[in-house]
Order: structure tokens, then C-alpha cells, then sequence
């Protein structure tokens, strides 16, 4: 489910109210499919549907695929094909191929119920699907980081991991513009600053604010591959403590802005108390990808934009 809605958490809701459940996986795609490998849709005995995996083109057929699983008790794997017309509806350039795997779902599914307590840990999960009998089990030890469809074994790994989150240090202007795109990236996004004044919810109102110096706040989170930190007030007395505290977790992207000449003097300043080189370098500074950006709105672009290269490069390496 790399980088796809959590359908499994409201899902869990309905089992638990003793609604007959199916559970639709996109396993496979080709060409410009509307949903990524691992999208999903809960469906229940009356049509009623959480979450999506193609855009809305061919829900319908597989709403009640779905509902034939719930009454027969029977998986099934549907092939379907996303014409250049139906792909236009739901806004791709060509059509696709799409294929999902339908499984009906007991009402006590504890697969289901251990992966929504990792989802609610932020512990990745890799599940491992038979798509002929439907057995299912959680083995964490495979060395996929991500999800995949095996035409030979008929075996579906979904790899689940923790929502991406990110942490803003600073509440300026460029926290603003930064948090309107990482909220339409969909990020869960925590901002920090321990000026109650410039941190308000007047002010930053479609997110988490924590009035605290960000070592301490920090402290109270997992930090994970799937959270990443950007400090935005040049102030080394903000800054400097939730660089020190992250450097020495193992943590995805951390950007720090400021000119070359700050972040020189940034890094003398870290090198002074113990880090090393190659700490450093996990540090994006001047923050942004270089796209001439002067205006906030164009900064927080620049470095959403680098987050999600960061993101998308470490996935190919791991393809």
C-alpha cells in the first residue's frame, strides 16, 4: 500500500459493526492504470464502498464482483481495461490495464486487525497474498520494499508503510504555502515552534501545532524512514536542536533553509559538537530544488518538490 489512502483503518470499523465484507486489491498494472499496485477498496453486502482502485471508470463492475464474493465466499482475480476514453474521464493521458484481486473478509480478520495496530504504530507491514487460495500471512522478514504481483507463484506482497509525515520547524510564511502543498500531497503534517505567537491556529489552521523547542517535541513522536524534517527559521537556537535530535535517527528527508553562506555556518556549528561529514550530508541545504524560487509560495514548491524526488528516488532503488 506504499503511498496509498489507509482503507484497512475504516474498514476495521465495519467488521467490527458485523458488516459482510469484500476487500479489492489493485495487483497489477499496465500502461496508465488510475490506481497505483496496492490501492484498495472495502466493499460491503450493499454496495456501500470505502476508498477506490480505478479512479471511478470501472467501480461499478467491481462493486459487484465484490458482492458476488460476499455472497459466494469466493476470491476472484478480474482483469480489466482502461479505454483512452474512460481514461480521459478520469484524467490520464492513454488508457491501461488493471488487475485486482477481490477477497471476502471474516468479520473477525485478525490479519486485518494486526495491520491496522501497525498502521496506528507507524510499523510497516508486508503481507503476503496466495491468489489462489487467498491465505494470507504477515512476514516482515522479505526484502521487498515494495508491492509486487508474482505471475509464477500467483503471489501478491503488499508492503504497507507508514504514512509519510512531515515535520515543520518554524511558523513563517513559507510554513504556510509549504503546508497547503504537503496537505494536497497528502503528508500528515506536524508544525513546531515554540513562539506560541507566531505559531497559532489563526494563523495555521489544517494542522497539527506544537508550542515546544522541537528536541522536545520531536521526542515524542517514532521517527521512521517515512517522516521527514524541514526547519525554516534561520534561528540556530530553533533550528539547531531538531537538527541535533534527527541526525541521530534514521529518518528520510531533513532540509534546512537558509543561503550557502548560512548553512556553511550551520554545519560548523554541528561539526563543533560531534557530526561528522557524512551526518551532514543528510542535510538539503540550501533547501529546494534549484528552480530560481523568490517568493514563499515558490520556495515551499521548490522544496515540496524536493521531498517527493527524495521519496520517489529511494523507491526506484529499491525496485
Amino acid at each position: 500500500m506504499t503511498e496509498v489512502d489507509d482503507i484497512l483503518t475504516p474498514m476495521s470499523v465495519w467488521l467490527k459493526e458485523k458488516r459482510k465484507v469484500a476487500l479489492a486489491t489493485v495487483i497489477s498494472t499496465w500502461g496508465s492504470a488510475p490506481r497505483p499496485i496496492g490501492g484498495q477498496m472495502a466493499i460491503d453486502s450493499n454496495g456501500e464502498i470505502i476508498g477506490s482502485v480505478s479512479g471511478g471508470c470501472i467501480e461499478g463492475a467491481v462493486i459487484n464482483e465484490g458482492i458476488n464474493s460476499i455472497n459466494d465466499g469466493k476470491l476472484r482475480i478480474k482483469d480489466y481495461g482502461i479505454s483512452n476514453d474512460m481514461a480521459w474521464e478520469v484524467g490520464l493521458a492513454c488508457g491501461g490495464e488493471l488487475k485486482i484481486l477481490i477477497q471476502p473478509l471474516n468479520l473477525e480478520d485478525e490479519i486485518v486487525y494486526s495491520i491496522v495496530e501497525n498502521i496506528k504504530n507507524r510499523e510497516p507491514t508486508k503481507l503476503i497474498i496466495n491468489c489462489l487460495t487467498g491465505s494470507r500471512h504477515i512476514d516482515n522478514s522479505i526484502i521487498n520494499q515494495i508491492s509486487s504481483y508474482d505471475k509464477i507463484k500467483e503471489e501478491f506482497i503488499h508492503v504497507i508503510d507508514p504514512k509519510p509525515r512531515l515535520f515543520i520547524v518554524g511558523a513563517v510564511h513559507i510554513a504556510q504555502a509549504l503546508i497547503s502543498l504537503a496537505k494536497t500531497a497528502d503528508f500528515e503534517i506536524i508544525l513546531i515552534d515554540p513562539r506560541d505567537h507566531f505559531a497559532t491556529k489563526d494563523r495555521f489552521p489544517n494542522c497539527k501545532i506544537i508550542n515546544e523547542w522541537p528536541d522536545t517535541a520531536l521526542s515524542n513522536f517514532i521517527l521512521d524512514k517515512a517522516t521527514h524534517l524541514v526547519t525554516l527559521t534561520h534561528d540556530p537556537k530553533i533550528d539547531d536542536p531538531a537538527l541535533i535530535y534527527t541526525l541521530k535517527k534514521d529518518i528520510g528527508y531533513i532540509g534546512s533553509l537558509g543561503s550557502k553562506k548560512t548553512h556553511n555556518k550551520r554545519c560548523e556549528r554541528l561539526i563543533d559538537i560531534g557530526f561528522c561529514q557524512s551526518d551532514l550530508s543528510k542535510i538539503h541545504g540550501p533547501i529546494g530544488l534549484n528552480i530560481k524560487a523568490q517568493t514563499p509560495a515558490e520556495i515551499a514548491i521548490s522544496i515540496m518538490a524536493q521531498i517527493i524526488n527524495f521519496r520517489r528516488s529511494k523507491n526506484e532503488k529499491n525496485q
